[in-house]
């Protein structure tokens, strides 16, 4: 059953038309995913769909009564001073409805002032209303979001402070549960993995894998886009095209389609080169000799050329690649970071580090992984020497390594300074050449006058890997580099880090990005740093043998236990036999 009908739907904000005739469908199961380069429209159009933005042209059906639920990726600029526990209960109206009317029967009834005819009158609706409150979960309620929490890791302290007062991933955090326990028929998802660590994902990506409605999302984590979809829209350049299968097989079919038009579009320019060279032959003949009948065929070979004008296969827009590679200085230490007995405390005594041991060689990926709060970004901070708690242990960087180093929070000294003048102060260059190179990474004219304050996320690190690229480094360190970035600016990044000879040392949750690096993935965990060889994948596959093996162990003990108990009672059972054959009777 179709719950969603998209139909030649299109945006213009007045200085040019956003998109136009985007269309798609999507029964019951299915799941579309909307790619593109940041500024495409992606979230306009989930807007659209939601009812949030105008239609300018083209409609949205959606299945009547069905449910639907929309992630804003900008939930945490929703204002409410109410605990966090009731902005969860929200997700039931009309259960909180059913709820407050039950309630306000029940005060009515234990009043003692209605008796008789009145009195059963409001016995019978309490009645009534009970059974179609339990009908509809209504007392599920507690268990679905007690679910929910446990799911997304929500700290239960949270559940009682006012959502005013929590930081922006925690109300990112809150509104996800929030849409995720409405049940609706069709979610819209913008960015939801935004904030979450890798455990969270993969509980979310279960929830929406048993979710039977359709989902419609808006995600730059490529991982994610392939588990979740069997629909890509590729929305680029005003244009939409649907792909019925994941991430994966979109690039491949995306490539496919680009190579073929590619092809098409040179041989139509080669045949129009070729009638071009013949008419021009036989306009030439036909003046020399005075022939109206070459001259005719001349006048035919244009006809033919303007139609083939006409109707030409347009050149495939290629995606625009920034040329960027790191400067390497090539010496480098043999051991890059060695780390021991490294042990950092919060002022309350809380070991957030403990005795953690690592030793980190010249040529080695390192992926660091572990849900948010565990310790990656301390140790990267220890490495860096930037950490403010207490540090016990020793933190040994080799005297030939060049670090540089991606912060996960990048700020500016000053945040009123232009771009064009940051630029210059940190690489030292001049004017034209900072322009040039700042150009390549997409900031040009009066992008550079900018404040560095108002950049965005994915704008500062694009300044901060073009600072990078100036740099003689041995070394990469970096903290979530693929976080607030599209898919087009990762691919950018994975590029220069793939012609980088050197060390990389990299936190993220971004399980493409680890698979695609790593050879070697530490997990940090209750304040321990466990090393396993490869990458997610291997990580995955050497923790379900744990897991198995931990099981089997299990079942071992239970085992023994149980024979232990047998051997018991079958002593305890001798004795008793023997004791009644010496007295003849049992007692």
């Amino acid at each position: 059953m179709i719950i969603l009908d998209v139909n030649k739907l299109g945006k213009d904000f007045g200085y040019g038309k956003l998109f136009e005739d985007i269309s798609f469908s999507l029964n019951e199961g299915e799941s579309i995913s909307i790619v593109g380069p940041n500024g495409c429209g992606k979230s306009t159009l989930l807007k659209m769909i939601a009812g949030i933005e105008r239609k300018d042209t083209g409609t949205v059906s959606i299945k009547k009564d069905a449910r639907v639920a929309y992630l804003d990726q900008t939930g945490s600029s929703v204002d409410d001073e109410r605990p966090v526990y009731e902005i969860l209960k929200d997700a039931f109206e009309d259960l909180n409805k059913m709820e407050e009317e039950l309630n306000t029967l029940q005060e009515m009834m234990e009043l003692g002032v209605f008796t008789g005819e009145k009195y059963d009158k409001i016995l019978n609706r309490y009645c009534d209303l009970t059974e179609k409150f339990s009908m509809a979960g209504g007392y599920d309620m507690e268990t679905n979001i007690n679910t929910v929490v446990e799911g997304l890791k929500i700290d239960r302290a949270l559940l009682e402070q006012s959502y005013n007062d929590l930081s922006g991933g925690e109300k990112t955090l809150v509104q996800l549960g929030k849409t995720l326990l409405i049940k609706p028929d069709l979610i819209l998802l913008d960015e939801p993995t935004n904030h979450l660590d890798i455990e969270r994902i993969e509980w979310l990506e279960s929830y929406i894998k048993s979710f039977k409605g359709a989902s419609v999302i808006v995600s730059h984590d490529r991982y994610f886009l392939d588990r979740m979809s069997n629909k890509i829209l590729d929305l680029d350049d005003g244009v939409g095209k649907v792909y019925a299968t994941n991430y994966t097989g979109f690039l491949e079919e995306k490539q496919r389609d680009y190579e073929k038009q590619m092809a098409d579009f040179k041989d139509q320019q080669a045949l129009i080169k070729k009638l071009e060279a013949e008419k021009k032959y036989f306009a030439e003949r036909g003046m020399a000799t005075n022939s109206s009948t070459l001259t005719g065929r001349a006048h035919t070979l244009q006809t033919k050329i303007d139609r083939l004008k006409k109707m030409a296969v347009a050149r495939p827009k290629e995606q625009k690649k920034f040329n960027v590679g790191f400067s390497e200085e090539r010496k480098s230490s043999k051991k890059v970071i060695g780390v021991e007995g490294l042990t950092v405390e919060t002022p309350d005594g809380r070991k957030i580090l403990d005795d953690v041991n690592i030793d980190i060689h010249a040529g080695e990926r390192v992926a660091l992984i572990g849900s948010n709060g565990s310790g990656k970004s301390t140790f990267v901070k220890a490495i860096m020497n930037e950490q403010d708690l207490l540090v016990e242990g020793e933190v040994n960087v080799g005297p030939s390594v060049q670090i540089g180093y991606l912060p996960q929070i990048i700020t500016f000294p000053d945040g009123e300074q232009q771009l064009l003048e940051y630029f210059r102060n940190e690489v030292g260059v001049n004017e034209q050449k900072a322009r040039q190179i700042l150009a390549g990474f997409e900031f040009y004219q009066d992008d550079v006058t900018k404040r560095v304050k108002t950049l965005s996320g994915g704008e500062r690190m694009r300044v901060k890997l073009a600072e990078l690229l100036q740099q003689k480094i041995n070394t990469l360190i970096f903290d979530e580099p693929t976080n607030h970035i599209d898919i087009p600016t990762k691919e950018v990044l994975e590029d220069a880090i793939e012609d980088f000879n050197g060390t990389l040392i990299f936190v993220s949750h971004d399980r493409y990005f680890i698979n695609k690096f790593a050879d070697e993935t530490i997990e940090f965990q209750d304040g321990k740093a466990t090393p396993y060889i490869g990458n997610y994948e291997d990580y995955k596959e050497s923790k379900e043998k744990e897991s198995k093996k931990e099981e089997f162990v299990d079942s071992l003990k239970v085992d023994n236990k149980k024979k232990l108990n047998t051997s018991n009672n079958s002593k305890k059972n001798k004795k008793k036999q023997k004791k009644i054959e010496d007295n003849g009777y049992e007692r």
